[in-house]
């Protein structure tokens, strides 16, 4: 009886030692899953946290890729076309053969005369002999000083001076005096019209001048006596026998065949005794031609012109206004 209650003792002794062996185990279980827990309650965290500071920085990289790369261009699809049979191409003409310049038109001299004359020229244009010049025109310019004198006196007596300004006493208004001379802080001023202020009077601008220049009437006829001989000892002074134009209304490119066939006459003046209307309509369209009389006649016109037309009752006039400078001069 004893030895069967003593197994029992001893199970029962093991029993309570597993049992309280087991106790310690359990409380460490306890600990882990709650540290687990805890673990686990904080990983959601963490990983939110790291999940949204990737996304900043896949932001960041984002916009640093789009500011760094160039902006897209829209690029247009190539359209699809539809391949056809072409027609045979007819054979190449030649190419057209380059036209050549065309060379410039030949010099027609003037006509000719032996010296102390002058060409004469016909009704019709054509040359017909000579006709002697008076002597006042045939002998060469010898006073060249008193020429250029007079002619830049006629160029500034064509002046006309009428540029002018104002000054202070002729623009209107400035009458009061803008404010008091002392007290105010400002400089002192007594008119609103002052060249310093606006719209005020001008300092030094151009009022009145005069470019008128006295020339005696000596030098005067002296000068142009000078000029016209110097021009027919030149061989530019051409005497017009008459000048006829077809029909009752003569047309330009009438005027134009007719002084045609004198030459290659450039600037031209032409001096008439009396001009004829017909002829001066005819003639209005002609940039080179300019008509005179021999009183209008001036000192530059027969300077400046590269050829003198003088009908032949003109001459006489001509050579009259020359001989009173000859005989003044003598």
């Amino acid at each position: 009886m004893a030895d069967t209650k003593k197994p029992a003792a001893r199970a029962s002794s093991r029993d309570g030692e597993k049992k309280a062996d087991a106790k310690p185990v359990k409380a460490e279980s306890k600990a882990e899953a709650n540290a687990k827990a805890a673990a686990k309650a904080a990983a959601p965290e963490k990983t939110a946290s790291a999940k949204t500071a990737a996304k900043a920085t896949a932001a960041r990289v984002k916009t640093a890729e789009k500011k760094a790369a160039p902006a897209k261009r829209a690029v247009a699809r190539p359209v699809t076309r539809v391949i056809r049979p072409e027609a045979e191409r007819a054979a190449r003409t030649a190419a057209p053969e380059k036209r050549e310049k065309r060379a410039p038109a030949p010099m027609r001299p003037l006509p000719t005369a032996p010296a102390g004359h002058a060409p004469l020229i016909a009704a019709d244009g054509s040359t017909s002999g000579s006709i002697e010049l008076p002597a006042v025109l045939a002998t060469p310019a010898k006073r060249i000083a008193t020429l250029f004198q007079a002619f830049i006196a006629e160029r500034a007596n064509a002046r006309q001076a009428t540029s002018a300004t104002k000054n202070r006493s002729r623009v209107s208004g400035g009458g009061a005096k803008p404010w008091r001379q002392k007290g105010t802080g400002r400089a002192r001023a007594g008119s609103t019209r002052s060249p310093l202020w606006r719209h005020g009077g001008v300092v030094f601008g151009p009022n009145g001048r005069q470019y008128w220049q006295r020339i005696p009437e000596k030098m005067r006829r002296t000068a142009f006596a000078e000029a016209m001989s110097a021009r027919a000892a030149e061989g530019r002074v051409l005497v017009v026998e008459s000048m006829k134009l077809e029909g009752e209304r003569p047309r330009t490119r009438d005027a134009v065949a007719w002084l045609d066939k004198i030459g290659d006459i450039g600037t031209t003046v032409f001096v008439w005794s009396e001009i004829d209307e017909g002829a001066a309509r005819a003639m209005a369209n002609l940039p080179h031609i300019e008509l005179r009389t021999p009183g209008s006649l001036r000192l530059s016109d027969v300077l400046e012109a590269d050829t003198l037309l003088v009908m032949r009752p003109a001459l006489a006039a001509l050579a009259a206004r020359t001989n009173a400078a000859k005989a003044v001069t003598a």
